[in-house]
């Protein structure tokens, strides 16, 4: 059955929502902050309300101590800011991987929404709504739940692919025209500089890479200037411009949707958004597609990009804790290990400074401390970079692991991995 497509005030939107109510929210630039500070005035009225998201670039204000009791959190993605609120009660870590949040947060899931928030660029003559910059888990979800409310925003880029919804599936809309949340590239030192040169002697010509967020990322791309026709997987950031604009990525040997980038989430400034409006190299498609190990194995040449925490000399990855306690989440990070492990030259990559708090703390370790969570299993892990080399995993015993592991640590930490095999 259509939906009315009613166009409301923000409290009345707002106001279709209910106590006990899982409303879920889109991660990153895509979030809908009118909506959201809506939610908080209405916070007494709504009490208790479950928020669910995964990413956010805002400082959680809806988990300050003014809403304890009233707005509750459901994520897959930590953070230090949520600390004081698990402590209390308000949130609860769901650890799933980004593939799997499109099952659990819809209909039929664990954590199935009453509601959706959406945000979106104003609809086209035919009645369809492109979700923008993000369509990775906020696209299914909507299309399935009870209650669609959607943020209309003229300054959404209209992106194109799999990245809409239609008018009739939309409950009612609030216009909001304001400037999408931005995310600017993080800044890169020396040791990321050093990392990413060794990463980029692992990427081929005509590899379709994915990489993650911050630093070391942006350090990645800026690596990459001398390669051929490469192609972008899952995440668009600011710092891959340069490289469209210089012909570096042209994503023409891609084995899947060759001359297209297949993008989940854009994550920039206004100069990114600016550039992805109607922009045909970019196709966006669900987390349940460009997560999908077997997606990825088609790939063929797939290069995955990822940081951690730290690794022990087994392998073991941890990306996600730090003495126990939860700071950010599984992400993509499994998918795309797996994913590398199906494609015919695939290659994953931990990329990680070798030490953490200014030297203090090596993030090589004979083993993860009691409590740490393990992103990535040894049995998957294929490549560890450090500022002092490559570590290649795959195949290799537990001695040898451990070898290749302590060459790659911090000098003045690998007379303390000895014992497990490692030589300094």
């Amino acid at each position: 059955m259509a939906r009315a497509f009613e166009r409301v005030t923000l409290a009345d939107a707002v106001g279709r929502l209910a106590p006990e109510m899982k409303v879920l929210l889109p991660p990153g630039c895509a979030d809908p902050t009118a909506l959201l500070v809506e939610i908080m005035a209405q916070a007494d009225r709504l009490a208790p309300l479950t928020l669910m998201g995964g990413l956010r670039l805002d400082g959680y204000p809806f988990a300050g101590a003014a809403y304890a009791g009233k707005l509750r959190f459901t994520t897959w993605h930590g953070s230090p800011r949520l600390h004081a609120a698990e402590t209390r009660g308000d949130v609860e870590f769901v650890p799933a991987r980004y593939f799997d949040t499109v099952s659990l947060f819809a209909a039929g899931g664990r954590w199935a929404p009453d509601a959706v928030l959406v945000h979106t660029a104003p609809p086209d003559r035919g009645g369809y709504l492109s979700l923008g910059v993000s369509v990775s888990y906020p696209l299914p979800a909507a299309r399935r739940a009870p209650l669609v409310i959607a943020q209309v925003n003229p300054r959404m880029p209209r992106t194109l692919g799999n990245a809409f919804l239609h008018r009739s599936q939309v409950d009612c809309w609030v216009e909001v025209d304001h400037p999408l949340v931005e995310y600017p590239p993080a800044p890169a030192g020396e040791v990321e500089r050093r990392i990413a040169e060794h990463v980029a002697e692992l990427v081929p010509d005509g590899a379709t890479v994915q990489v993650g967020v911050g630093s070391i990322p942006r350090a990645v791309m800026e690596a990459l200037g001398d390669k051929k026709d490469l192609g972008v997987h899952s995440l668009l950031v600011d710092h891959m411009l340069p490289l469209v604009e210089a012909g570096v990525i042209t994503n023409a040997r891609k084995r899947l949707h060759p001359g297209r980038m297949d993008i989940g989430e854009i994550m920039g400034t206004a100069r990114l958004f600016g550039w992805s409006h109607e922009n045909p190299a970019i196709n966006m498609e669900p987390s349940d597609v460009l997560h999908d190990p077997q997606v990825i194995g088609a790939l063929g040449d797939f290069v995955s990009v990822n940081s951690a925490l730290e690794v022990d000399v087994l392998g073991q990855v941890n990306a996600e804790s730090v003495d126990g306690r939860q700071v950010t989440g599984i992400g993509g990070q499994f998918d795309f290990a797996l994913g590398a492990t199906r494609a015919a030259t695939g290659r994953s990559i931990i990329a990680l400074p070798s030490t953490a708090t200014g030297g203090a703390r090596s993030r090589i370790v004979r083993r993860l401390a009691a409590g740490a969570r393990v992103t990535t299993p040894r049995f998957v892990a294929d490549y560890v970079v450090t500022e002092y080399g490559v570590a290649h995993l795959k195949g290799k015993s537990d001695t040898e692991r451990a070898r290749e592991l302590g060459r790659i640590a911090h000098p003045a930490w690998r007379d303390s991995l000895e014992g497990d095999g490692v030589t300094s």
